[in-house]
């Protein structure tokens, strides 16, 4: 889909609940990769928790990110 289509309150919504999802999933691998022991759960919590991050900066900025902002979302402005 072009981006000139794309609503910019509906990618805003969607993000958000993206966003709350893999930041709740990336709490949860910590909390059992810690507690139960599983520690290769520990990188890929922490890889979900990134996720969830780069979702809430697509929810804050309202449109889709490039690769770049992608993998620094603490330089956006």
């Amino acid at each position: 889909m072009a981006l000139r289509h794309e609503s910019p309150h509906t990618v805003r919504i969607v993000s958000a609940a993206l966003a709350i999802v893999w930041v709740f999933a990336g709490v949860a691998a910590l909390f059992v990769g810690a507690t139960v022991g599983r520690w290769l759960l520990i990188p890929i919590g922490v890889a979900t928790l990134w996720y969830g991050v780069i979702w809430a900066y697509v929810a804050r900025q309202g449109r889709r990110l490039t690769f770049r902002e992608a993998l620094t979302p603490w330089r956006l402005r």
